[in-house]
């Protein structure tokens, strides 16, 4: 049985180890950079099937008009089971009045239109410099 929660924060190791599994394109050689991206959020939540890690959500929300979801992982062996879908449905579970945004890794390109989000044409960005 999966388990959300948005009162706990897993350790550096464990959210790298996911990513790694889930071939998130992320700094999983740098514990430092994920810690500091996870103090830098106000939104986190994870599945979790007893003690066992099954998928993360990380993003920033003003909870009044934008937000952004800036990580979705869920390990491979549980794919598949609604896991990204659901911890989707709760970022906007009580919050009508905010605008989500996110950014599709290369390997979910299909996957956020299958559940119902739209595809945006609007937008701009200025890639990291390292």
């Amino acid at each position: 049985m999966i388990t959300y929660r948005s009162d706990v924060r897993p350790d550096v190791r464990t959210i790298a180890e996911l990513y790694r599994a889930a071939l998130l394109n992320r700094p999983v050689d740098d514990l430092d950079r994920i810690r500091r991206m996870y103090d830098g959020s106000n939104l986190i939540l994870t599945a979790w099937e007893g003690s066992r890690l099954a998928g993360i959500l990380r993003g920033w929300t003003d909870e009044a008009r934008d937000g952004y979801v800036c990580d979705l992982a869920v390990y491979p062996d549980y794919q598949r089971r609604r896991i990204g879908a659901t911890l989707l449905e709760l970022v906007r579970e009580g919050r009508p009045e905010v605008d989500w945004i996110l950014r599709a890794s290369t390997i979910a390109t299909d996957y956020y239109q299958h559940i119902g989000w739209k595809k945006i044409e609007n937008g701009w960005s200025w890639p990291r410099e390292k």
